[in-house]
């Protein structure tokens, strides 16, 4: 019985970390989808850049670092003697990280987004218009969604490793599931 519990709970953690991080990732492709093209800036020849109404891809993408924060905050982790455990874990933390920086970087750049600039007198006064580049919140959530695989690798190899471990050695108690998370 105790056994159906542990699977209960593994389960249960899994499901947990999987919506969190897809959450994440998801909110991060839809800041990505929403947030303002270069294509949409209006009069940029002859009075600067004029950005159109807010996009919405800011609040979605505090949102997904938030969410991504609290996938984290959630599943800090423990260490583990198994190589494979503690690699995983490494990685997870890797894109986890990654994926915050591009996070934060496309809030920068939504930040400075909007900001005029001087006339240029040269051609390339287009370039001059400030949007968040092409791609930034969808590698953050792209890391993300690695992440979260990587964590339910971890989740899974650690309990796997914690089984073996407790059956080679029956006197050691059987930690709960939460607490290699």
């Amino acid at each position: 019985m105790e056994g159906h519990d542990q699977e209960s709970s593994r389960v249960k953690l899994n499901a947990i970390v999987a919506t969190v991080g897809l959450l994440s990732a998801t909110l991060g492709f839809a800041a990505e989808a929403t947030k303002i093209q270069l294509e949409e800036i209006q009069n940029i020849y002859r009075m600067g850049c004029t950005y159109p109404e807010h996009s919405g891809a800011t609040a979605l993408a505090v949102v997904a670092l938030v969410t991504l924060l609290g996938f984290r905050v959630y599943c800090p982790g423990t260490r583990s003697q198994s190589s494979s455990v503690q690699l995983s874990r490494y990685l997870s933390w890797v894109a986890w990280f990654v994926a915050m920086s591009f996070y934060v970087v496309g809030l920068l750049m939504a930040k400075l987004q909007g900001h005029q600039y001087e006339p240029q007198t040269n051609f390339q006064h287009y370039d001059k218009c400030n949007v968040v580049k092409p791609g930034i919140f969808s590698a953050g959530a792209s890391f993300a969604l690695t992440s979260v695989v990587l964590e339910i690798v971890y989740l899974v190899t650690a309990t796997q490793h914690q089984t073996d471990k407790t059956a080679s050695n029956p006197s050691t108690g059987q930690p709960s599931i939460l607490s290699m998370c």
